[in-house]
């Protein structure tokens, strides 16, 4: 009988304890043995965690208790992400989780809308009274999908809230119930055949040599297995994204009235988070290092929020992606492959779609080279593409308040980023490059109609309809959310009655 083919993963956290629960989950023990080192040393930073729809599905991959799995991590239900101050103090505008309106003649609803509000101007419905998710945020209220698909409730999406390091321990005890061999030890030296080639072995203080067939690096960002060992060069994106530091610090908290929506609030020099857990609500003072220092950062982040006593957490990170994250017998996930800001919470999911990418090409004995390379041309292409839409909440700005916003407005943009603002520009349209895009046509109608974008024209479908007729199914859009959503529960409520943490 063979050996089981030895899959060993480097640095616990969110993404190494979420790699090793997707792996325990899909792969026999007989033929496949999983080892986790971790160093309690080193540690992680205990932040709240914002994510988005596609969480979900991971965790149904597991086939984990929505219920139980939120009452471990004092999770909460999230519609939406709140934009404030972004494009001019005072503004406001949620990028919602689900479709505006409905599509009508095979035209996107937004062109129709985007005709509504030029020909009605004043009097034209809210953006916000035409989406479902928007709808209920704003109301604080929250509901599952429910059993009747006929009922815009049927089909609702979200997300979630919750604590970071709690949801790593509830996986961790998923993973090794499976049978997942978890290390507390730290790594000293790597073994490879040759500078940079693969990797025999990892050397511990404690357990010696342990050697494997794959390795996973979920070290952070001290790459220590991509970037030390396999010397995989950074491509550094700062010019177009310069926040690359946080200052985290618990919140005032009401209990009683728990959003369902992250918030991100613009200062002068970047952002802050507000992100509502069941015990208390995480924010976050997000900066760029160019144009601010630590110091003043922190102080201005305690007067806004009226916290100086807590303990600060400062982040430091290179928004940006590693070359190869697939490099001979070893891949990269999470912020060892590559990090964007959290401004759209995608922290988690190129976590995910990366444990979804390797496990789609499963390593193995043999030749790995083509699997290496596809698995490199589609994070290179999902992380870019994440980028550009990132990137687009700085330069549709319209501040000049300060040195950081008047850089981020007049920055010089990628040609990919600049060929879709032209293209909505022209008549609204929006396109993704490709299926492996993260972010849909909603996302982007959300952030440019919230940024102030407006196009010279709509789709030509989008102009036969009279405009009775188009005011008429506006307001019945309009109608129907506002009948559907009344009986809601409040969010909270629906917490206390289903997933209360203990």
């Amino acid at each position: 009988m063979t050996d089981p083919y030895h899959i060993v993963i480097l640095g616990g956290g969110s993404a190494g304890w979420m790699t090793a629960a997707a792996l325990s989950k899909v792969l026999d023990r007989q033929h496949y043995k999983i080892t986790l080192i971790e160093s309690k040393v080193i540690g992680t930073v205990s932040v709240g965690e914002a994510t988005i729809p596609g969480i979900r599905e991971f965790n149904q991959l597991l086939e984990i208790n929505e219920d139980e799995f939120l009452k471990a991590t004092h999770g909460s239900f999230k519609l939406a992400i709140a934009f404030e101050n972004w494009q001019n103090i005072g503004d406001f505008y949620l990028h919602p989780f689900g479709p505006y309106g409905i599509t009508l003649n095979g035209i996107p609803f937004h062109h129709y809308y985007l005709r509504h509000e030029r020909e009605q101007g004043a009097n034209a419905v809210p953006l916000a009274d035409v989406n479902l998710e928007w709808t209920v945020a704003r109301q604080h209220k929250f509901t599952r999908p429910i059993a009747d698909k006929r009922s815009p409730l049927g089909h609702i999406k979200y997300a979630y809230h919750f604590d970071a390091q709690k949801y790593a321990a509830f996986l961790k005890d998923f993973a090794c119930k499976r049978g997942v061999m978890a290390l507390e030890d730290r790594v000293l030296e790597v073994k490879q055949r040759e500078k940079h080639g693969a990797i025999q072995a990892l050397i511990t203080e404690q357990h010696g040599e342990v050697g494997g067939d794959f390795f996973v690096d979920c070290s952070g960002f001290k790459a220590l297995l991509i970037g030390e060992a396999m010397g995989v060069p950074y491509h550094d994106w700062r010019k177009w994204m310069p926040c690359d530091s946080a200052v985290a610090l618990p919140g005032q908290h009401d209990a009683e009235d728990i959003l369902p929506y992250t918030r991100s609030i613009a200062h002068p020099e970047g952002w802050r988070w507000k992100i509502p857990l069941q015990h208390r609500t995480g924010e976050g003072w997000v900066y760029s290092s160019r144009f601010t220092d630590h110091e003043k950062a922190e102080q201005d982040f305690r007067e806004t929020i009226g916290n100086f006593d807590s303990k600060a957490n400062h982040l430091r990170w290179i928004n940006g992606r590693r070359d190869e994250p697939w490099k001979h017998n070893c891949a990269a996930i999470g912020l060892a492959a590559g990090f964007i800001e959290p401004l759209e919470s995608t922290g988690l999911q190129l976590t995910q779609s990366a444990i979804i990418r390797l496990i789609s090409l499963l390593p193995g004995a043999g030749e790995m080279r083509q699997r290496a390379k596809a698995f490199n041309h589609f994070c290179a292409e999902e992380i870019t593409n994440i980028r550009d839409f990132v990137m687009c909440h700085y330069k549709l700005t319209n501040r000049d308040d300060s040195e950081f916003w008047r850089y981020c407005r007049d920055m010089e943009i990628p040609d990919s980023l600049q060929e879709r603002i032209d293209l909505f520009r022209e008549n609204a349209s929006i396109f993704r490059n490709s299926n492996n895009e993260l972010f849909n046509e909603i996302s982007w109608f959300s952030m440019f109609h919230g940024q102030g974008l407006r196009p010279h024209n709509v789709h030509p479908l989008a102009e036969q309809m009279s405009q009775q007729e188009l005011a008429q199914h506006i307001h019945t859009v309009q109608r129907i959310f506002k009948q559907v959503t009344a009986p809601l529960p409040s969010h909270a409520q629906f917490i206390q009655q289903h997933c209360k943490a203990q």
